[in-house]
Formats: C-alpha cells, sequence, structure tokens
C-alpha cells in the first residue's frame, strides 16, 4: 500500500517508481505517467506506464521489455509485408526502386534495369496515379502496376507490382472458343456491352452533379462570413476558409500546427483535445495593427468516418460590432437615466444660482466697502465667475440627457465648418495654437446645424485642453467616403491611452483637472443620433484623431 494504493503483482517496483506513483496520485490535474528505465542493452530496457482510475484512488502499472516493442516495429515494416504478400497466389512479384537502386524485391534483382533506363518508369515517377503495362518477367507476361511512393522510412520512389497473365489468357482463350461456337453467348455479350455502355454513361452524369454539388459547396465555403478552419488529429490546420484568412490576415494557413499559429497570433485559447468531447467556445481579443477587433472562437469535435480520422471545426464570429452595440445600448439607457434625473433637479439647482449670482452683482455694485474694496470685488467676481461655470456644466448635462433633437435640415458642411473655424481661430490663436480647414465642396448633410456646431465647439475645446496653452496644431479635415462623409479632427497634444480609448464617450470620465466629463459624450450622443460613428486614434500630428463618419 503506497499513498492509498495497493500494487499487485511479482515484479519489484524501483523506489523512484513508487516516488512516481505517490506524485500521480498527489496532482489531481494529471492522469497517467511513463517511465523509461533504460539498460546497457534493449532486453535490459524496461517501460513503466502509470494511469490514474477514474475514482482517483487507485494506480494501475503495466511494465514491459523494450524487446517486445521492437519485434513489434520489425513485423510490421513495410518490406516485411510486401514479402509476405508477394508469397500469395496471384502476385509475381512485388518491389520498390527508386533512382538510387532496389530498397527491396521478392524477385531477383540482377536482370532489374535502374530506372532512368526505363522510359516507361521515368514517367510513372513524375505521375500521380497508378499507371500499367503488359512486360515479360521470366520468359511470361505480366501485368505491371506502378506508383510513386514515399513515407518516413523508404526515399521517394516507385512500387511495383506485377499480376501474372497466364490465368487471364486461359480464360480468354476459352471465351473467345465459345463465342464463335455459341451464338448465344455473343448475344450475351452485346447485353453486356450495352449495359456497360448505360453504366458507363451513368457515371458519367453522377461525376457531372458531383462536380458540379462540389463546386457549389466551395462557394458557399468561401463565401461564409464567419471563418472556418479543419484541424486533423495531429494538431495541423487541413482546410480554412476566405472569412478565416482575412479576419487574421493570413496567407495559405493550411498545413501550419493550429497550436503554433495560436501563439502568432498572440490569441490565449485552451488546447485543442481532438478526443474531447463537448464543444468549447472563447471570447477574445485580436489587434491587427492599430484595430482591434473582438472575436468568439468556437470548436467542436468531427467524428471518425470509416477511413477519415478524427479532428475538430474551429469556427470564428467576429462580434466586434455586437459588442459596439451593446456598449451604445448601456451608454443610452445611462443617458436615459440622467434625463430622467435631470428633469427634476436642473430646475431646483438653477434657481439658487441665478439669485446667488444676481447677489453677487447687487454686492459688487451696491455693497462695496471702503477697506478692502479690490479683495471685496474679487471674492465676489470669483461667485459670479463659479455661478456661471456651474450653470454652464448644468446646461451641457441636460443637453446630454435631453432625448429629444431638433428637426434636421439640408446643411452645407463646408460652409458651416468654414465658418466655425473662423470664429474660433481669434481664441486658438490667443491660445498659440494654429488652426487649419481643408473641406471638400459640396458635402451636404441633412442634420441640425446649432448641434453640428456644438460637436466642433466640443472638439475644440477638447483639443486646445489637450495642448495645455501650449503651441499646437489642430487640423480638421472633411472629405468624401465611399459609404457616405468622413470628418477627422486631429490635434497636437499628448493623445489618448489605449486603455482610456473604450472611456471617453462615456458620461463624467476625464483625466483633466478642471474637466467635467460632458463634452465627448455630447459629441457622441449627436452623432449616433445622425445614424453615425465617432472613434478615436492616434493623429499624425502626434496627438489624438477622432474621426467621424457620417452615412450621406
Amino acid at each position: 500500500m503506497v499513498a492509498g494504493v495497493t500494487i499487485k503483482g511479482p515484479t519489484v517496483i524501483p523506489d523512484y517508481v513508487i516516488d512516481e506513483v505517490k506524485a500521480l496520485i498527489g496532482h489531481p490535474e494529471e492522469s497517467y505517467t511513463l517511465l523509461l528505465d533504460e539498460g546497457d542493452s534493449p532486453d535490459e530496457t524496461v517501460h513503466y506506464y502509470l494511469a490514474k482510475s477514474n475514482m482517483l484512488d487507485r494506480i494501475t502499472l503495466i511494465t514491459t521489455n523494450a524487446l517486445y516493442f521492437v519485434d513489434a516495429m520489425e513485423e510490421t515494416q513495410i518490406d516485411f509485408l510486401a514479402l509476405k504478400m508477394a508469397q500469395e497466389r496471384g502476385i509475381e512479384y512485388i518491389m520498390y526502386q527508386t533512382t538510387e537502386g532496389i530498397i527491396f524485391s521478392s524477385a531477383e534483382t540482377s536482370a532489374i534495369v535502374p530506372i532512368e533506363s526505363d522510359p516507361f518508369l521515368k514517367k510513372a515517377l513524375e505521375a500521380d496515379t497508378i499507371m500499367n503495362r503488359v512486360t515479360s518477367y521470366r520468359r511470361h507476361e505480366v501485368l505491371e502496376l506502378v506508383r510513386p511512393f514515399s513515407s518516413e522510412q523508404y526515399p521517394f520512389g516507385l512500387l511495383r507490382v506485377g499480376l501474372p497473365l497466364w490465368g487471364y489468357y486461359r480464360v480468354s482463350n476459352a471465351f473467345d472458343t465459345q463465342l464463335i461456337v455459341t451464338a448465344v453467348i455473343l448475344a450475351i455479350l452485346m447485353l453486356v456491352v450495352i449495359l456497360y455502355l448505360n453504366t458507363h454513361r451513368r457515371r458519367k452524369e453522377i461525376d457531372f452533379q458531383y462536380r458540379q454539388m462540389k463546386s457549389i459547396t466551395d462557394k458557399l465555403f468561401d463565401q461564409m462570413y464567419v471563418g472556418v478552419a479543419a484541424i486533423d488529429d495531429s494538431g495541423v490546420i487541413v482546410m480554412t476558409n476566405k472569412a478565416f484568412d482575412n479576419i487574421f490576415g493570413l496567407s495559405e494557413p493550411s498545413g501550419r500546427s493550429w497550436k503554433e499559429l495560436l501563439l502568432e497570433l498572440k490569441l490565449n485559447l485552451p488546447d485543442i483535445e481532438v478526443d474531447q468531447q463537448a464543444a468549447t467556445e472563447a471570447e477574445v481579443d485580436f489587434v491587427r495593427g492599430d484595430t482591434s477587433r473582438t472575436l468568439l472562437i468556437a470548436t467542436s469535435k468531427v467524428a471518425a468516418e470509416e477511413d477519415l480520422p478524427a479532428g475538430v471545426v474551429a469556427v470564428v464570429y467576429d462580434i466586434t460590432n455586437l459588442r459596439e452595440y451593446e456598449k451604445k445600448a448601456v451608454r443610452k439607457e445611462r443617458l436615459s437615466e440622467m434625463g430622467n434625473l435631470a428633469a427634476g433637479v436642473a430646475h431646483e439647482i438653477r434657481n439658487p444660482l441665478n439669485a446667488i449670482s444676481i447677489a453677487a452683482q447687487r454686492l459688487a455694485s451696491e455693497f462695496t466697502p471702503n477697506e478692502n474694496s479690490d479683495e471685496y470685488i474679487s471674492f465676489t467676481k470669483q461667485i459670479r465667475e463659479e455661478t456661471r461655470r456651474l450653470n454652464d456644466i448644468i446646461t451641457r448635462f441636460l443637453a446630454l440627457a435631453r432625448s429629444e433633437s431638433k428637426n434636421g435640415e439640408p446643411v452645407d458642411l463646408s460652409k458651416l465648418f468654414d465658418e466655425q473655424v473662423a470664429f474660433l481661430r481669434p481664441e486658438a490663436e490667443k491660445l498659440g495654437v494654429e488652426l487649419t480647414c481643408n473641406f471638400e465642396a459640396g458635402l451636404r448633410l441633412n442634420a441640425n446645424p446649432d448641434e453640428l456646431k456644438q460637436v466642433i465647439a466640443n472638439l475644440f475645446n477638447n483639443a486646445c485642453e489637450a495642448i495645455d496653452g501650449g503651441p499646437g496644431k489642430i487640423a480638421i479635415t472633411g472629405r468624401k467616403a465611399a459609404d457616405g462623409i468622413e470628418i477627422l479632427f486631429e490635434d497636437s497634444g499628448p493623445g489618448v491611452s489605449e486603455s482610456d480609448r473604450d472611456k471617453i464617450f462615456a458620461p463624467y470620465f476625464t483625466t483633466k483637472e478642471a474637466g467635467t466629463g460632458l463634452g465627448l459624450p455630447t459629441v457622441h450622443k449627436i452623432i449616433s443620433a445622425l445614424n453615425g460613428e465617432v472613434t478615436v486614434a492616434s493623429s499624425q500630428l502626434g496627438g489624438a484623431a477622432f474621426k467621424i463618419k457620417l452615412p450621406q
């Protein structure tokens, strides 16, 4: 009894094997261990195989001499099997020949010519099917079947099998005699020919239907939106469709190891086991260049059928848009909740703010003290500025939370952006910021112009705050895209970190000390209401680039 395990049998178990038994019992995640006790010769080398029971409380130990495996390997060599087959009736010889000579042969090899000296063998070496010919062997004719062959054990060459024709000729002669003697047999032969022709025609029709069906199946396979990869029992990719290659940016991944491909693509997925029973699925983030995609990768086992081994099919779904829709739905729900809250709070806050602002104005104009008047005026001015800033925050909050939108009208984007940039340029010059605008002519959109001006103002203020008073650049460009209008708002500030890019459009999220976290969410709300999309990336100016896509 070792670690709760009973070991039965006459074999003396070495101490290190007993230690492995204890270790296997102590690791529930491991199910077996294979040990090798090497000796001076194969008959002294011993294999130990330890397997854990289903109850995890017993260990089965199998030990055997290494010569057992050596003998088994020798009895299953291909040359041994070929020589055995050559002894069967109806086979004249079996040989394996390469350009370097005879590897093995059941016949005398002295009369066998090299492949280079035989045009038929040279042609057969380049063929991809079985070729045949009638040749002479030991003064009688044989039908020789030749096929290219290679394996891990033998180099590339020809497998040649000779079948005696004496039996065929004997039957053929007897048949010819019967045809001459009996007209009935001739009629039967004619019927056989007719049946053969019909069968041949039917086979051609079936072959055509099969090729047509295969062509349609291949087209459907390649035109699928989801990526599909077939993996064999050794973990090698056998086949993929175009969607799979496009998702990962691969070129002919067939023949590559699935595990190595996952490491190359930096995808954290569990290893595929062909003998797994249940299907698995995992959601991963895949980064390719500047683009990040969310993928759902599902794998399922394909059971073995007849001569086809078992394998695994991996299906890849690009769910990036689905996750974006979910985020937008959550953001919209939050805005709706904010709207309900804003309706009850805004009025209660603005009334005291107005009273405070009016009181501060009266204090500054009507009750100025004779002493410390400058300090008194500074305090009242600060009260008015803070109440104005708080009122502006409430206004932004209401604009963000308010679900209704004014009716749209045709807007000339080129003209609107040029006017707004001209209005904002003096403020930009005061801050030392170079503001440029380059819009294609003729870009029109049905929208509310006030909301578009709010988008421009919020992005301008955000860029100026990012530049933080130092000299910098802000560039606005607009152009006609394949699927609508594309507007790019770039700055030379520090940019937005990868970790913050998914958060900046959430209400109240800000990286600035004096920020409210309402400007960019307002931009997102206005653009989303126009069925557009706004994203952030790195700018060629060195800072952030906000890309707006609008349908036209």
